[in-house]
């Protein structure tokens, strides 16, 4: 967080607006008749032309706004906005610029609570999605049978738009509300089936929200850890292909064991079956799934799309380590793939590594084994060696068909 180490002026206070006119705080009041200068879109500054303060629209794009805040900063100032600022609103880009202590928040109601007040329903335990902005193909990482969201929408990300989304992955049965407009007087309130909505050329006013109550019998996207291998596209048959086994990828992200917030990298990614687990499950983390060959890339990027980790899944092209040198530094690191290169793979990674961080890397062959013992020396490692039978019909006959066993070394960097 950067703060503004010249600000001298008063705080500026950032307003939600109503769904309604006229809906303000005493104080968030007071604040804007005390402003000297109004920063907001061209319709909430419309709603006051009352008032004398100079009043200017948002900057477009919005990485101008700081430089209009330094300009005034010796001004009373208040930014307008919708609802609550700091819900998916412009106090979180403030807040990425700019220390705390500079701003007076004034929340009011937003369009989400509007919407949940006219279904007449709570919403403490719907899940919040923002589509604003963002591929379509995120909302898949989110969805799971028998919930309740809300989503925010955009021209791009229509009610149409995720009715076909709710119907490719199972979930055709799921009830749709979308609340057009609200507070104004054009407002509308409808519900659809999903499978209804899907095929429907009903044109929806771009202020929506969309709620939905997840129903079908999904089974297309997983809920809960352990993607099945055959779900993944590797080109091969179903379930085989580059890819660590469903019981080798559950162990070495229990042994990375990453947390919210954390730079994760995958070094020899594959087609992503360890990277795709890792950012699906770890959504508040980044993480960067590196690999060289040009086929396996692109089922890294077919996978990537197909479990929605399109925000935080970063896929790299290149050969480590020389595709490493741009990353972020890591808080965990996996080794899958090494082409051969594995010693000189360790060091790269470990360098980086954060202190406090996790590295963990696999080996089959004998030479890959061979360099983990090398590199881990008299460190201190945890060692697992998993050795995995799965079902097969053999003659009519059931028999346990053996996988070339994995040796996972996982390694601290000491503070």
């Amino acid at each position: 967080m950067t703060g503004l180490p010249d600000w001298s002026g008063p705080p500026i206070h950032v307003i939600g607006m109503g769904i309604e006119t006229g809906e303000l705080s005493v104080s968030a009041q007071a604040a804007l008749d005390q402003a000297e200068l109004i920063i907001g879109s061209a319709a909430h500054l419309a709603t006051f032309p009352e008032l004398t303060a100079r009043k200017i629209p948002y900057p477009s794009p919005m990485s101008g706004l700081r430089d209009l805040l330094r300009d005034h900063a010796a001004r009373r100032i208040a930014l307008l906005a919708s609802g609550d600022p700091l819900f998916y609103g412009v106090g979180s880009t403030l807040l990425r610029h700019f220390s705390p202590e500079h701003f007076v928040f004034h929340p009011n109601i937003s369009s989400v609570q509007a919407a949940f007040a006219r279904l007449g329903r709570p919403w403490q335990q719907a899940q919040m999605v923002s589509l604003h902005g963002r591929p379509l193909a995120s909302l898949r990482a989110v969805l799971q049978g028998n919930r309740f969201y809300a989503l925010l929408t955009d021209r791009e990300n229509s009610p149409p738009a995720i009715a076909r989304l709710l119907v490719e992955t199972g979930f055709s049965e799921s009830s749709v509300w979308i609340a057009e407009d609200l507070g104004l007087p054009e407002e509308r309130f409808r519900h659809f089936q999903a499978a209804d909505l899907a095929d429907t050329a009903i044109a929806f006013s771009a202020l929506n929200v969309v709620m939905l109550e997840t129903r079908g019998p999904g089974g297309i996207l997983p809920e809960f850890p352990g993607i099945p291998d055959e779900q993944f596209s590797t080109g091969a048959e179903p379930g085989k292909g580059l890819l660590s086994k469903r019981e080798v990828r559950l162990t070495i992200l229990s042994l990375l064991a990453p947390r919210a917030g954390d730079i994760g990298w995958d070094v020899g990614a594959g087609c992503g079956g360890v990277s795709v687990e890792w950012a699906r499950w770890n959504p508040h983390g980044e993480v960067y799934a590196v690999e060289c060959h040009p086929e396996r890339l692109e089922h890294l990027g077919v996978n990537r799309e197909r479990f929605g980790v399109v925000n935080n899944l970063h896929i790299i092209p290149g050969s480590a380590p020389e595709a490493l040198t741009d990353l972020p530094d890591p808080r965990a690191a996996f080794i899958g793939g090494s082409s051969g290169n594995l010693h000189a793979m360790l060091e790269a990674v470990w360098a980086r590594l954060q202190p406090g961080g996790r590295l963990v890397a696999s080996a089959v062959t004998e030479d890959s084994r061979v360099d983990l013992h090398g590199f881990a020396g008299d460190q201190p490692a945890e060692w697992t060696e998993l050795s995995i039978a799965r079902s097969e019909r053999l003659a009519g006959q059931r028999v346990m068909r053996p996988y070339l066993p994995v040796l996972l070394m996982k390694m601290e960097k000491p503070l």
